[in-house]
C-alpha cells in the first residue's frame, strides 16, 4: 500500500508539473495574443500613482502607467527564453565535465573535481552577481553567467552515474571488441545517462528560475525597459504600501514557475527510478 501511494504521489506531481509548465510555455509562446497591451508602453495616465486593479486594466497599471497584466505575461516569455537557453548552458557543461570525470578517472576526474569542488566554495547567487557586475548588463551576459555557476549539481550526478555505468557488462564488452573511448560514450554511457540529465535539467530550470530573478532584482539582469518579474519586484520597493500589487503579481508568477518545474523535476526523478527498479 505504501509503495502504491507513493507511486500515485509522485504520478500526480508529474501530471501537475507537466500541466503546469505546460501553462507557462501557452502564456509565453503566446504573449504576443494574450497580453491586452504593449508591455514597454504607458497605457494609462497613472505617472506616480498607479491603478489598483479595474477594467480594462486587470493587475492595475505601474508607476510609468504600464498594464501589469501585459508585463507579466511578456516577462513570462523572458523567463521562459532565459530558463531554457541558460539550462542547456548548464547542461551541457555539467554533462562533459561529469562525463570526462566519470569516464576516464585519474588525474582528469582529480582535476575536473577539484575545479568543481571550487565553484560549489561560492554562494550561486553571490558568484553570479561577481560576474555579472563585471559584464555588460544584457541577454548574453545573464545567460553565461547562469551557465557558469549552475553546472556543479549536474556534474557531480553525471559523474555518479558514470562510475556506475563504466563498470558494466556492456561497456566492458564494447571495450574488449576494441572500440574507441569515444564510441563507448557516445554509443553505451550517453543514453544511459539520458534520464538523470532530464531529471537534472527540470530541476536546474528552478535555480536558473531565481538566479535570473535575483540578478534582475538587483538590477544585474536583463536591462530596463524588458518586462522582467526580477525587475518588477525591483520596481515596485518604492510603491509595495500604495500599489501592493505590483509586488505581489511579479512575485507570485516567480513562485508559479518554480514550483513548476520543482514538481516536474521530481516527478520526473520519481518515474526514472521506479522504471529503473522495475
Amino acid at each position: 500500500m505504501g509503495a502504491a501511494s507513493g507511486k500515485r504521489s509522485s504520478n500526480t506531481q508529474l501530471a501537475v508539473g507537466s500541466l503546469m509548465v505546460l501553462g507557462l510555455l501557452v502564456v509565453g509562446i503566446g504573449a504576443p495574443l494574450l497580453a491586452p497591451f504593449d508591455p514597454l508602453k504607458a497605457v494609462a495616465d497613472s505617472f506616480g500613482a498607479p491603478f489598483t486593479p479595474q477594467p480594462p486594466f486587470l493587475f492595475g497599471t505601474d508607476e510609468i502607467g504600464r498594464d501589469v497584466l501585459s508585463r507579466l505575461i511578456f516577462g513570462a516569455r523572458l523567463s521562459l527564453t532565459i530558463a531554457v537557453a541558460a539550462t542547456s548552458i548548464t547542461v551541457l557543461i555539467g554533462v562533459l565535465v561529469g562525463v570526462s570525470a566519470g569516464y576516464f578517472g585519474g588525474r582528469i576526474d582529480s582535476l575536473l573535481m577539484r575545479g568543481t569542488d571550487v565553484v560549489l566554495c561560492f554562494p550561486l547567487l553571490l558568484l553570479a552577481i561577481a560576474l555579472a557586475a563585471i559584464s555588460e548588463p544584457g541577454m548574453t551576459t545573464v545567460l553565461v553567467v547562469i551557465g557558469l555557476v549552475g553546472w556543479t549539481g549536474v556534474a557531480r550526478t553525471v559523474r555518479a552515474e558514470v562510475l556506475s555505468l563504466k563498470e558494466r557488462e556492456f561497456v566492458l564488452a564494447a571495450k574488449a571488441m576494441g572500440a574507441s573511448s569515444w564510441r563507448v560514450v557516445s554509443a553505451h554511457i550517453l543514453p544511459n545517462v539520458l534520464r538523470t540529465v532530464a531529471v537534472m535539467a527540470a530541476l536546474s530550470t528552478c535555480n536558473t528560475l531565481l538566479l535570473d530573478a535575483g540578478l534582475s532584482f538587483l538590477g544585474l539582469g536583463i536591462p530596463a525597459p524588458a518586462p522582467s518579474w526580477g525587475r518588477m519586484l525591483s520596481d515596485s520597493e518604492a510603491y509595495y504600501r500604495v500599489a501592493p500589487w505590483l509586488m505581489i503579481f511579479p512575485g507570485l508568477a516567480i513562485v508559479y514557475a518554480v514550483v513548476a518545474s520543482n514538481l516536474l523535476g521530481y516527478g520526473l526523478a520519481a518515474a526514472s527510478e521506479r522504471s529503473s527498479t522495475s
